[in-house]
């Protein structure tokens, strides 16, 4: 019985990969003897959440299971999505949020093939995303070319602008990425007469993190 706790040890250890992803998970046992975390600080960006916790004293634990949930879905439950192999260490940071969203998270510390039981339920929404393009016009330039035109977005952040079209009321597809903060328009040399054309803009972040969409501009040839 021992041997195969310690064999789902070692193979946790070497399933597990930094600090703030988990590519395999351990199957463990309850152990209500173990601390529980409580106390749990957490700093909400677009795109993350950090957390701090008080170091742990109990020399028994090996570090810190991290577990996530969306508040409206009570069915899902909570899903380990990492873990700190280092009681010592008191941060982690969740990457894999969208802007905007709410999300409850769990915490519990683990031992040797043991864990303990689930500490308070965190509640935690991230910022919203960035501020639309404010204005976007599209113009005839020839019979077969459009330019679209948009005011550049004023946050720093922003480095590139997806252009989105629809045709006649179709569906949106991407067209093309416009990169530059400054950038500000986009020549579109496919289309045809006797069909109506709508376009609108998404800026997007260094970090990948995109704008609200713009409005939409509409032009018929």
């Amino acid at each position: 019985m021992k041997k195969s706790t310690l064999l789902l040890w070692v193979l946790g250890l070497l399933a597990f990969s930094g600090c703030g992803s988990v590519q395999g998970l351990m199957i463990y046992e309850k152990d209500a003897s173990l601390n529980t975390i409580t106390q749990v600080k957490a700093l909400p960006t677009m795109n993350t959440v950090g957390f701090e916790w008080q170091k742990i004293e109990d020399s028994r634990v090996r570090g810190v299971n991290i577990y996530r949930g969306v508040p409206q879905n009570k069915e899902q439950g909570f899903k380990q999505i990492g873990s700190v192999n280092n009681r010592y260490a008191t941060h982690f940071v969740d990457t894999q949020v969208s802007p905007d969203t709410e999300y409850v998270y769990t915490f519990t510390t683990f031992s040797l093939g043991k864990e303990s039981e689930h500490g308070k339920v965190l509640h935690v929404k991230t910022r919203p995303t960035f501020n639309a393009v404010s204005f976007v016009q599209a113009y005839k330039v020839a019979s077969d070319a459009v330019k679209v035109l948009w005011r550049p977005h004023t946050d720093p952040r922003i480095n590139a602008y997806i252009i989105q079209r629809a045709v006649d009321g179709g569906e949106w597809q991407y067209v093309s990425l416009a990169k530059g903060q400054l950038m500000a328009e986009y020549i579109d040399i496919f289309v045809r007469n006797n069909h109506t054309y709508q376009y609108r803009i998404i800026a997007k972040s260094y970090d990948g993190i995109e704008a609200r969409t713009s409005q939409i501009t509409s032009i018929s040839l």
